[in-house]
């Protein structure tokens, strides 16, 4: 197996443990406060761009209904808002399959979990400082508490390097 056969096999490995791990009641986690715990389980990147997974896990006692896409702010290191557009879909800056698929109703059970999905490019302009996001926060639907993404991939850190492109696109929440 080449090395990065290896790596997949090992996000695989992550992927599943964070699927099938037990249900964690909300009291008992604190990154599950609202019912919720949000994760990124790999970034895939290739020539300037990147994709990043996002899961939602119902770590709660009730059902979460999911319809359209995960509210999301980007952070700095040291948690100053950036001035991006977060736009539904991949907003033009590449086709990726499903990626624009429209939003459906989702119901998640206490233990279950739904996926969403980033996508960006790492383009710079002379003209513009980068802008590299190190935090993200997270609402499953308008009106939700806010919560942070919680890395669990190797590296364990969130690290969306927007360069100067001030976009990022959000995938529907899907099964």
């Amino acid at each position: 197996m080449r090395h990065g056969g290896k790596v997949l096999a090992a996000t695989a490995v992550l992927a599943g443990l964070v699927v099938s791990g037990p249900a964690v009641q909300a009291s008992e986690d604190p990154d599950c406060a609202a019912g919720a715990r949000f994760t990124s389980n790999y970034t895939e990147a290739a020539s300037g761009l990147r994709v990043m997974s996002v899961e939602v896990a119902n770590c709660g006692a009730e059902a979460l209904q999911l319809n359209g896409y995960p509210q999301v702010s980007l952070f700095d290191v040291e948690r100053r808002p950036l001035d991006v557009a977060i736009l539904e879909g991949t907003g033009g800056i590449t086709i990726l399959d499903g990626f624009n698929d429209p939003p459906q109703p989702i119901t998640v059970q206490p233990g279950e979990t739904a996926g969403s999905a980033f996508v960006w490019r790492n383009t710079t302009t002379l003209l513009e400082p980068p802008q590299v996001a190190e935090h993200i926060e997270l609402v499953t639907a308008p009106g939700a508490v806010q919560q942070p993404l919680i890395a669990v991939s190797p590296q364990r850190s969130i690290h969306i390097d927007l360069g100067s492109t001030g976009r990022m696109g959000v995938r529907a929440w899907y099964r």
